[in-house]
């Protein structure tokens, strides 16, 4: 099980080692116990890396940037191994391919905390960044269970109400990128990305479309899956709860800090009487 689970485990264990390595070195500058302040970071770092995800995901995965072409080779071989009925497969050659480098995470953590560090105390550049791990780590984790087919961990939230309605969701929002994939780029709700930049959908099998899914002329190439593919799949529409919830950590999240802030600054001491 181990050996079957290793990519994603160096993956997830890499990520963890180096946020908490990085927490250990600012560890004598941490207040203790955690300001109420730092939920607004922590909010601000989920958001942050859920549009970072998409940004990431569309550009240089699928367009390439200069010095990133081997992450656009890796992120394409992805698609062609896990296209058509091949999305969730239990092919112990396949599994390597879903999740990213183990090192991918380290490099873009230690750059963030690098930028951080000067303007931000420590309590809130590592909020912040905790956000991010734990979204990397979501990220991660499930992204390689919804390749993975016929899972345990799929099949107890099955049984879980609302839980299992917004993974269904998430793999669902996922095949579509597989079968589109000039759309859908965000993996983990509440997929801020793509809500804020709607790009239309095309057919992963579109005549003379390259598999990238960027529009090139190509020659037509065999995929695993002969059936047709949709030109268009809508999905269904996305929990209100997600939405609902991300609103109202916002709002509890700055309520928070404005609370803490004038505890903060109450204001100019009265003179001592002489």
């Amino acid at each position: 099980m181990v050996r079957r689970h290793g990519p994603i485990l160096r993956t997830a264990c890499a990520a963890s080692l180096t946020f908490f390595a990085f927490a250990a070195l600012g560890y004598d500058d941490l207040t203790l116990p955690p300001s109420p302040l730092l939920a607004l970071w922590f909010l601000a770092g989920m958001v942050y890396t859920n549009l970072f995800e998409y940004w990431v995901h569309r550009f240089p995965m699928h367009r390439g940037l200069p010095l990133l072409r081997n992450v656009r080779r890796n992120h394409i071989e992805h698609h062609r191994v896990f296209h058509g009925r091949n999305f969730r497969t239990k092919d112990p050659e396949d599994l390597p391919h879903i999740s990213g480098r183990f090192w991918i995470f380290p490099v873009l953590f230690a750059g963030h905390y690098a930028l951080l560090a000067p303007f931000l105390a420590v309590d809130a550049a590592l909020a912040f960044l905790f956000a991010s791990l734990l979204h990397y780590l979501a990220f991660e984790i499930t992204h390689w269970l919804t390749h993975l087919e016929d899972n345990a961990v799929d099949r107890v939230l099955s049984r879980i109400p609302l839980v299992s309605s917004i993974r269904a969701y998430q793999i669902e929002h996922h095949r579509i990128h597989h079968q589109t994939p000039i759309a859908a780029f965000n993996f983990n709700p509440p997929y801020l990305g793509d809500a804020l930049v709607r790009l239309p959908t095309r057919s992963f099998g579109e005549p003379g479309r390259s598999p990238e899914g960027e529009g090139r002329r190509s020659s037509p190439r065999p995929v695993r899956d002969p059936a047709p593919v949709l030109a268009r799949r809508r999905l269904p529409a996305r929990p209100v709860v997600l939405y609902g919830t991300a609103l109202v950590l916002g709002v509890v999240s700055l309520g928070i800090a404005a609370i803490a802030h004038t505890r903060a600054h109450p204001g100019p001491l009265p003179r001592a009487k002489s």
